[in-house]
């Protein structure tokens, strides 16, 4: 059997294990699912961790466990999981530490030296570390060269069908934390200037996070009316809101590679985003998406007034940006790569298993 260590708070990499599970990789790989974090308060997240951490040592030391995969982000997240891949290999187990963390080189430069010395420490101790994009990747290398890196995407369901798209603009969706990285105020100040030339569109803005504030700017600029917050929403209801969307818009200031634009892609539509993180990989400006520099909120505005008035522009974006997904972002292009790093590390851990085996002969 093989451990897997995630976070099942709402966000991307909760989406990223839902979909291993919900495409069959967890039962075919064998997996026990261990979750170390909740997005509940502080207390809750203590006894979850405990609980997660009992379990993890309780199925370590009574079952025959070949490989433990544990998913981390950044600060918190980086520490509490280090604490499993620690305890795995104090086992013998091999670990694949999956990065997801969108301010991973910003979480890295502001600690101090010695907290420096033991993210490299982590990262080179892994068998594997899997990371989104090969700007990440690089970034990994740079800072632990003995690092054994993969790169290993993010993937997304692909739709049987899309809608047709051919009407004028109506709703403008964003999916995903409410506050100032996700550049929701931005896309706010921008929407803003887009309602004042094209009249009748509607916001959609679905997440949690710092709702007053947004709604406040909203109050602010006079376009309450226009703007729907929807709160956080689950798979059934995103999809029905990227069915009945025109445009999606997520102009960040950080990311690792987003799980709403690669399903605002999977579902055709046109997306206006930013060129940081493994977004320049995924989005060829002009072609399958438009990108704009993070807090420009003028060029935000502008990139969305030319795709409201014009219909083939929209139509030629989705398209391609559809057509991305099926070849680089689906299950089928993606959990063959995850399928090889087990395998692959599996087939390391025997042989030095056989090694280590002969050594004691001799």
């Amino acid at each position: 059997m093989k451990i897997m260590v995630w976070n099942c708070a709402p966000g991307g990499m909760r989406s990223v294990v839902e979909s291993y599970r919900h495409d069959g990789f967890i039962t075919r790989q064998k997996i026990k699912l261990i979750a170390a974090y909740s997005g509940h308060g502080f207390f809750v997240r203590q006894l979850v961790l405990l609980r997660a951490l009992l379990l993890f040592v309780a199925t370590l030391a009574t079952s025959k466990v070949e490989l433990v995969h544990v998913h981390a982000s950044m600060r918190g997240s980086f520490w509490r999981k280090s604490i499993f891949c620690v305890i795995a290999r104090a086992f013998g187990v091999p670990v694949v530490f999956h990065l997801h963390g969108s301010e991973l080189k910003v979480f890295y430069e502001s600690q101090p030296a010695p907290l420096k010395r033991l993210i490299i420490a982590q990262l080179e101790a892994a068998s594997r570390v899997l990371v989104l994009s090969p700007s990440w990747g690089r970034f990994v290398k740079g800072i632990a060269p003995k690092a054994a890196i993969c790169v290993v995407p993010n993937y997304v369901d692909v739709p049987v069908s899309v809608p047709d798209r051919s009407r004028s603009v109506r709703k403008i969706l964003f999916l995903g934390q409410i506050g100032q990285r996700k550049g929701v105020f931005d896309l706010i100040g921008a929407f803003a200037q887009v309602h004042a030339s094209s009249g009748a569109v509607q916001l959609v803005i679905c997440g949690n996070g710092a709702l007053d504030k947004a709604k406040a700017l909203v109050d602010q600029f006079g376009i309450a009316e226009h703007v729907d917050f929807r709160g956080w929403v689950g798979p059934a209801e995103r999809n029905s809101l990227l069915a009945d969307a025109d445009i999606y818009v997520l102009p960040s200031y950080n990311e690792g590679l987003p799980m709403s634009v690669l399903e605002a892609m999977a579902w055709s539509l046109p997306v206006v985003t930013t060129p940081v993180g493994g977004l320049p990989e995924l989005i060829e400006d002009g072609v399958n998406g438009i990108l704009c520099e993070p807090g420009n909120v003028a060029s935000l505005a502008a990139a969305i007034l030319a795709l409201i008035g014009d219909k083939d522009l929209r139509r030629r974006m989705g398209q391609a940006a559809h057509q991305s997904i099926c070849e680089k972002f689906s299950a089928a292009a993606v959990l063959p790569l995850l399928d090889d790093v087990y395998r692959t590390v599996d087939k390391e851990c025997g042989k030095r298993t056989d090694a280590g085996s002969a050594r004691r002969m001799t």
